[in-house]
């Protein structure tokens, strides 16, 4: 019995610190780099293949889905490191039953966000370099 409770101890240590990190796959920064000049334009025709609204309020940026019932507002954080989604709410509005917010749906949405603006980002990447190579 001692020795099944001290590998439930070491088990439960060694996942806590593994659960801490990776919470979240969307809220990874995507490194910008020097190829993009306007970020607003990139970010807009990103975040519009997946039919989310592009919105500017001053100098923070924001991505918003309506989706069915689902009505999701998260913001594009630039710093030091790149641009990061920050899910600021995730709400069923208009619905009649089953209200519940699906996190996994919602979740799987914001990493599809994300990876569309990388992969955005990487064709700007890819055009810089055309553009090096041609002069």
């Amino acid at each position: 019995m001692k020795k099944i409770m001290l590998g439930m101890l070491i088990g439960l240590s060694l996942a806590a610190p593994l659960q801490a990190q990776g919470l979240h796959l969307y809220q990874d920064p995507i490194p910008l780099g020097s190829y993009v000049t306007d970020y607003d334009d990139m970010l807009d025709k990103a975040v519009s293949r997946n039919h989310w609204r592009f919105e500017r309020e001053g100098d923070k940026r924001f991505a918003r889905l309506s989706y069915k019932t689902y009505e999701i507002n998260v913001e594009l954080v630039e710093s030091d490191k790149g641009i990061a989604i920050t899910l600021i709410d995730a709400k069923r509005e208009g619905c009649t039953k089953n209200c519940d917010v699906d996190m996994d749906k919602v979740s799987g949405w914001l990493v599809k966000l994300r990876r569309t603006i990388a992969y955005d980002l990487t064709l700007a990447v890819r055009d810089d370099a055309l553009r090096r190579t041609v002069r």
